[in-house]
């Protein structure tokens, strides 16, 4: 013990006579004491450590050479080092949230500790200084330590200041200007650092060693931006700028080896999370009320924008040098344009800011968005990421994706034929990551924005004639910047551009479906007249084994109406050859096209073979109640007829029309009308038929009409059935009603008007006041107008119309929040009923073709149309009946045999319903 004693008083003696010494005496002294020293710092604790390495790098380190001091001493210090700071910072930790005024000891214990990290951090930097003192190159082996070391001490201490107010707590005044010293040391040693690693020489004579040393250290260097993100602008700047700086300079020997997918994940992370402060201090700027606050802010949002900039501009660069090796980062790059999009207008998620503001941020952060698409619309695994069926991105994220799909198409057109095909094929090799098509995507992309459609949101459009810039709506947008890819299109992607057209023409989505027709308009315009030629025979043969009664349907021949405009009056020719008007095998598909889209010469033919043709197979209907399933076709058939070409009155008489519209009003039950569909869907069509020719109609018709329409109202009618009734009766006002018939019809109209107008279905009640308007301004029978406002509550609602007023409106925000369950309801809609549709097969694809019929049963119970029209017939035969017997005895006694004859009707209606077949129906 006494010896002990005695040791540790001569090695305490040791270090306070060391600490005399001048720079002469140390050199001379360095080879007995420096190995004591080092003894003594391997067996001492914390402190006595830290006061003999003082000792070492303030006296002995500048004697020692270069090429010495890492076997002499780094390599037997500096270990040591990090284990004390570990220790240090884990009492620190543990022991912060237990300081308090009362516990003195304490207090003391971690300001010394504090104090000691200072004193640690000060003679790290004293060795680099010395490292760094020379004007010669330096090489890692010659300090192989000391990188490490230095690294693991930063990254400690500033996660440590970091920290401080989760350790210390409310406590952390008490503590504040020991750990504000060691901010600014471990400040100033990392700054040493970065400049000793500067000059470090990597050469092809360069060891193994020193590159994987120098990898560390680059990766070490990354670690640290990420502990020292939102501590402070310019450190954080000036460490970033090392790690490209370095990555880049020695590129040669270490991009193989280099992490790039943590440098972009981490200059992605640091530019959102800016970019994100950035939105808040906007944000906050325009809810402040003090000036001096206001201008403060604004300091610090000026001063995070230019580090937004710093960022973006820092990725760009490296994505341009490290190019190759992207693969792993494209998922963090797509990610990041779809978060910056998602932030900024016109995406309905982005935050209120100034327009100062927003334009500053534009400018300095997604104006990297071009460069930045330049430079991946190469890659494959990018198109894969983007392509990718198994995408799953927020509903948020919906827009900036169709964005950035269209940003790719803005750039295909100068890229390489390679580049062409990755984007517009899909993939089909089961062992790679399915992906569509790029127009798959665009119509997929353009259906998922369904918010964004609906608003709308507004995008710039193209400017023109040097005009002011107009804003344009989102479909608007995708539709022209899809046709000017069209035109860039080689000719061998034209065939995976038909299929995706086609499929989105079949397709479930609304607005993916008018895109596809809208884009292939431009596509038979753009193209020769052959190809639109071609396209319609095609489609043609489609249209032909389509059901009309669906979706796909009503698509398909809404394209082939729009495409028969743009044939050529030759292939028009071949057209009527092959789809003649004359024929009612052809009337299904004639329903659906217009007259007015033949050439002048072909026009009068085609009218007249299409009108007799409709008009005799109306009457063949009217007088065989079998072909009544063929009549709704011939009836839209001359609906479409006389709304597309200019009839004469020579011409309806000689088509008999108006005897046929007569006859068909006299088959034509309301009960029947409401109970079976296609009878509805026929007095739908007679009503818009009659509204096209108000001006020939004879009064007597439109008497028959008015009354059906009172007797239909009464029975609750479907919406589309008021809505064609509206329809109608908007047209009256063009109609003079002679003094005879005016109490039949105009005293009938406003009881008619006055329950559509009160309606509570809001487009019926929409349609009503638009039908109002329109008769009341065009009517001259203007005192039936004052009458058909029942109410001040519909007088009210009327002239809120007519001056154009809003009511109630919601806000923006509620409208987003109402479209974002809707969509989630489509979506789920559209899951549920969407069928895969082949049309890469040469032989026609089953979803096109109609559903195979079912097979007739035996029992006469069938639930066809026939039986149902025929029921429906009966019995409403039989309460008309009903009704006349009882205004019959309103006006006069009932005979005696009366009462026998209702007792044996009603004993027939029994033995009907308790007949066997009643029951079973059940």
């Amino acid at each position: 013990m006494f010896y002990r004693v005695m040791s540790q008083s001569s090695q305490t003696s040791l270090l306070e006579e060391v600490s005399q010494w001048n720079a002469d005496t140390c050199q001379e002294q360095m080879e007995t004491v420096l190995p004591k020293l080092l003894c003594l710092y391997s067996e001492e604790n914390s402190f006595m450590k830290i006061k003999v390495l003082k000792v070492l790098t303030n006296h002995f380190l500048p004697h020692i050479p270069l090429s010495d001091v890492e076997p002499k001493l780094f390599s037997k210090v500096l270990p040591g080092v990090r284990e004390i700071v570990d220790d240090f910072i884990e009492e620190l930790t543990s022991q912060g949230a237990e300081l308090s005024s009362q516990n003195i000891e304490l207090k003391t214990l971690l300001r010394n500790i504090l104090q000691a990290l200072v004193s640690i951090v000060e003679c790290l930097g004293a060795c680099i200084r010395q490292v760094i003192s020379g004007d010669n190159a330096l090489y890692l082996e010659a300090m192989h330590s000391l990188p490490s070391s230095v690294l693991h001490i930063l990254k400690s201490t500033f996660q440590h200041c970091k920290n401080s107010e989760a350790v210390y707590g409310c406590k952390l005044q008490r503590v504040a200007d020991l750990l504000q010293a060691v901010f600014k040391e471990t400040y100033s040693l990392q700054k040493l650092f970065l400049e000793m690693i500067d000059r470090v020489v990597i050469n092809p004579e360069s060891s193994q060693q020193d590159v994987t040393d120098l990898i560390a250290v680059i990766h070490g260097v990354l670690e640290i931006c990420t502990v020292i993100a939102n501590m402070d602008h310019a450190l954080q700047a000036n460490t970033w700028k090392f790690v490209v700086k370095q990555s880049m300079k020695h590129r040669v020997y270490i991009e193989a080896q280099l992490n790039h997918r943590d440098i972009v994940k981490g200059l992605c992370d640091d530019l959102v999370f800016n970019f994100n402060a950035c939105l808040q201090r906007s944000e906050q700027i325009q809810q402040s009320t003090n000036q001096q606050t206001t201008m403060t802010e604004q300091r610090i949002f000026t001063r995070t924008v230019k580090l937004c900039r710093f960022f973006a501009n820092t990725l760009i660069h490296f994505i341009k040098e490290f190019k190759e090796y992207l693969g792993t980062c494209c998922k963090d790059l797509y990610d990041l344009y779809l978060q910056l999009h998602s932030k900024m207008p016109p995406s309905v998620t982005a935050p209120s800011m100034a327009d100062a503001h927003m334009q500053e941020l534009r400018g300095s952060v997604l104006v990297c968005a071009h460069p930045l698409l330049s430079e991946l619309i190469g890659c494959l695994r990018f198109a894969e990421v983007v392509l990718s069926e198994t995408r799953d991105i927020s509903q948020e994220c919906y827009l900036p994706h169709c964005l950035l799909l269209m940003g790719v198409m803005d750039m295909l057109p100068s890229q390489t034929e390679d580049v062409l095909e990755i984007w517009c094929s899909g993939s089909e090799d089961t062992e790679k990551p399915p992906r569509h098509g790029l127009f798959k995507a665009v119509f997929t992309a353009l259906g998922a924005c369904h918010v964004e459609l609906a608003l709308p949101v507004l995008l710039p459009g193209v400017m023109r004639n040097g005009n002011p810039l107009a804003y344009i709506s989102l479909y608007e947008y995708v539709c022209t910047h899809l046709c000017a890819f069209i035109t860039s299109l080689p000719a061998k992607h034209f065939g995976k551009l038909e299929c995706c057209l086609l499929e989105a023409v079949l397709g479930t989505d609304v607005m993916s479906a008018l895109l596809a027709v809208d884009s292939w308009c431009f596509l038979a315009r753009y193209g020769s007249a052959e190809l639109c030629a071609h396209h319609v025979n095609i489609l043609t043969g489609l249209v032909e084994r389509c059901p009309e009664q669906t979706w796909r349907g009503s698509c398909l021949f809404l394209l082939l109406r729009r495409l028969l405009f743009f044939m050529a009056p030759d292939h028009q020719a071949e057209f009527l050859v092959r789809l003649p008007p004359g024929e009612p095998a052809s009337l299904p598909v004639w329903q659906h096209l217009s007259v007015r889209a033949l050439a002048s010469a072909l026009q009068e033919s085609a009218t007249s073979e299409l009108l007799t043709a409709s008009t005799q197979q109306c009457w063949n209907s009217v007088s065989s109640p079998q072909q009544r399933s063929d009549l709704n076709t011939a009836l839209s058939c001359l609906l479409h007829l006389c709304q597309d070409a200019d009839l004469s009155p020579e011409d309806l008489e000689k088509s008999s029309l108006l005897p046929l519209v007569s006859q068909l009003w006299e088959i034509t039950v309301a009960t029947q009308v409401v109970a079976v569909h296609s009878v509805g869907q026929r007095a739908c069509l007679l009503l818009a038929l009659c509204a096209v020719l108000i001006q020939s109609l004879e009064d007597n018709i439109i008497i028959q009409i008015v009354n059906f329409l009172e007797l239909l109202m009464s029975m609750k009618p479907a919406v589309c059935l008021k809505l064609a009734a509206l329809d109608f009766l908007g047209t009256l006002g063009n109609k003079v009603i002679p003094p005879e018939h005016q109490s039949k019809v105009l005293n009938k109209l406003p009881a008619l008007f006055s329950s559509m107008l009160a309606d509570s279905h809001w487009m019926v009640h929409h349609r009503a006041l638009q039908a109002f308007t329109q008769f009341a301004e065009e009517t001259s029978h203007e005192f039936v107008v004052p009458l058909c406002l029942g109410t001040e509550e519909i007088k009210s609602q009327v002239v809120r119309y007519l001056n154009k007023e809003t009511v109630s409106a919601q806000s923006t925000e509620s409208q987003v929040q109402y479209l974002k369950q809707e969509q989630l309801v489509l979506e789920e809609w559209h899951t549920q009923s969407s069928v895969p549709v082949n049309v890469h097969q040469r032989a026609p694809s089953p979803s096109v073709e109609a559903p195979a019929k079912r097979a007739r049963m035996e029992d006469t119970n069938a639930d066809s149309e026939s039986v149902q029209l025929a029921l429906t017939q009966v019995l409403g035969e039989v309460e008309c009946g009903l009704d006349r017997l009882s205004r019959l005895l309103q006006q006069r006694v009932p005979p005696d045999w009366l009462d026998e004859r209702l007792q044996n009707l009603e004993a027939k209606i029994l033995r009907l319903r308790a007949s066997e077949r009643f029951s079973c129906s059940q």
